[in-house]
């Protein structure tokens, strides 16, 4: 009885040092906080190379995504900026032409940590479109 019990204490133990460990007994190596992903695209051709950019993430402090843009032939086909209120939920969302003007604006609201209302305004600033989000919970 005496050697049941110090297994069901180790037990415990057993399973928290399995789900922080790799399978040779040695730490998991904690990801670097990322500020900004650049993606390249290399095409071989017979014997050229063309490296182009493919897309740009940016990131903020908290992980969140704060800008993204994607290249065709090394120019900018989309571009988004983004921005977030304290509980990192996305409040504001930009759209913007290959020249960095804003051609379209997305607004978000939440209630108690959902998102119950997004609003899309044109480069003018009128409303061309609002969605509402109804939930059911249990």
């Amino acid at each position: 009885m005496k050697l049941f019990k110090s297994i069901l204490l180790l037990f415990p133990a057993a399973l928290f040092m399995m789900s922080t460990n790799t399978a040779a007994g040695q730490q998991k190596p904690v990801p670097p906080k990322v500020k900004s992903v650049i993606v390249y695209d290399e095409k071989f051709d017979k014997l050229v190379a063309k490296k182009s950019k493919e897309s740009e993430t940016v990131y903020d402090a908290h992980g969140n995504i704060i800008e993204e843009i994607e290249y065709i032939n090394n120019k900018v086909d989309k571009h988004f900026q983004y921005q977030y209120d304290a509980s990192d939920n996305k409040i504001k969302e930009f759209e913007l032409d290959s020249s960095g003007k804003i051609t379209k604006t997305s607004e978000y609201k939440y209630d108690k940590g959902l998102r119950i209302e997004k609003t899309i305004a044109g480069a003018d600033g009128k409303v061309r479109t609002k969605k509402t989000y109804v939930y059911t919970t249990f």
